[in-house]
């Protein structure tokens, strides 16, 4: 059979499969060129590139191996990792490369746990082409990268300071079988990229449409791709309700305005103004972590609003990355030029627990405290008053205590 129609058996045997058919919206989004430009398989966050001779020649597992590879590209693009991981790219290449691997292999196998319809690709020594590792399983790609880079410091260290063969700075490989082309995806205009991401979320609606339509019963969706084109909740009203719902109020008075009510009797008694909450903590992730998110800001700018709208007496606000960096204290109305907020300090690890022992050395019991977090964290901390995590992250993270709502 010709080459190219093999390629394209395969590919419609997948897209026709109860594990990956879910994918075929991805799989027709772009272009598919066959080149030898490229040493083996290539996507920049819309189209592909595959070489024929890599594909047919070099991998020893057939139809499965390359299907495992037409699999791997659209799930490129459902991620979007190459507009998404752009920064972690520019802070290590090889590293951003790997974890996206690590993560799409993971799922992939997952899917396909008995090899039915894919397998890892194998060259004609038999040895494993991709990457793959049971322990990051389930894990995110921010935190598979911080592992890997957790590693490379490691070793780096060990040998002296000097970097290996494979972990030196520039090098764009990740040890897989493909590439990944960011000075592609980079140089789509503004414009493209908004383009690009609404067609990555119809094609992902298309592929579960279809899925739905062709087979019966549940869709199987264990490439997660369902998860990435739910409808957005309102994070600001989920933020408002939780502290409506966990803060008690109490009466507020100003004696600025005499109440009219008892000036004909010649007595001054102070204005009502409504209820006021008592006191809340708003503490800001200022780890190395969050230095690539600029939703930081954001969001801070969103929870000065809901403190002047909701008027609290006392407002903490807590940078804090491995410790407590940086602790000042307001008034909604302090907070109507929240000039300064947009000031943060830290820049280091990202430990929680830091913000929960520093309140409680302080003696400060707030109505609730909000982190704000990307949410890459291994010890969450004990907590004593009310708490919610507002985590900014492209993934979906729940904190194991406390309450979450996840800002996209």
């Amino acid at each position: 059979m010709d080459r190219h129609r093999e390629f394209k058996a395969i590919k419609i045997g997948l897209m026709r499969s109860e594990e990956f058919g879910l994918l075929r919206g991805l799989m027709m989004l772009g272009q598919t060129t066959f080149t030898e430009d490229i040493p083996t398989a290539c996507t920049n966050g819309r189209d592909e590139w595959y070489n024929l001779d890599f594909l047919f020649d070099e991998i020893s597992n057939g139809r499965k191996g390359i299907g495992f590879i037409q699999v791997h590209e659209p799930m490129h693009k459902a991620g979007r990792h190459l507009t998404i991981y752009a920064s972690l790219h520019k802070i290590d290449p090889q590293l951003t490369n790997a974890a996206c691997d690590y993560w799409i292999n993971d799922r992939i196998i997952t899917a396909d746990p008995n090899g039915k319809l894919v397998e890892m690709p194998l060259d004609q020594d038999g040895k494993v082409m991709g990457l793959y590792d049971l322990k990051y399983h389930g894990w995110t790609i921010k935190r598979i990268f911080d592992h890997l880079l957790e590693e490379k410091e490691k070793e780096k260290s060990e040998a002296g300071g000097e970097d290996g063969e494979d972990g030196e700075k520039g090098d764009d490989g990740g040890g897989g079988f493909d590439e990944h082309d960011w000075e592609g995806a980079a140089g789509l205009s503004e414009e493209e990229q908004v383009k690009l991401v609404d067609d990555v979320k119809q094609a992902i609606r298309q592929g579960i449409h279809a899925a739905k339509k062709a087979g019966a019963g549940g869709v199987k969706d264990v490439l997660g791709l369902g998860e990435l084109v739910k409808p957005q909740i309102n994070w600001r009203q989920q933020l408002r309700m939780f502290m409506n719902s966990t803060c008690q109020r109490k009466e507020r008075s100003t004696w600025r305005r005499p109440n009219r009510r008892y000036l004909h009797q010649d007595i001054i008694m102070p204005t009502l103004e409504g209820n006021s909450i008592r006191e809340i903590v708003f503490a800001r992730d200022t780890s190395g972590s969050m230095s690539w998110n600029n939703r930081l800001e954001k969001v801070t700018s969103e929870m000065s609003s809901i403190a002047t709208l909701m008027r609290i007496d006392t407002i903490h606000l807590i940078d804090w990355d491995g410790a407590v960096e940086r602790h000042e204290v307001y008034t909604s109305d302090q907070l109507k030029n929240p000039h300064e907020l947009k000031r943060t300090y830290g820049g280091g690890g990202t430990d929680p627990s830091c913000v929960a022992e520093y309140l409680k050395d302080k003696n400060i019991k707030p109505e609730c405290i909000i982190m704000l977090t990307d949410g890459e964290i291994d010890n969450w901390g004990t907590w004593r008053s009310p708490l919610l995590w507002a985590v900014v992250n492209d993934e979906k993270i729940t904190a194991p205590v406390g309450k979450t709502i996840n800002i996209n």
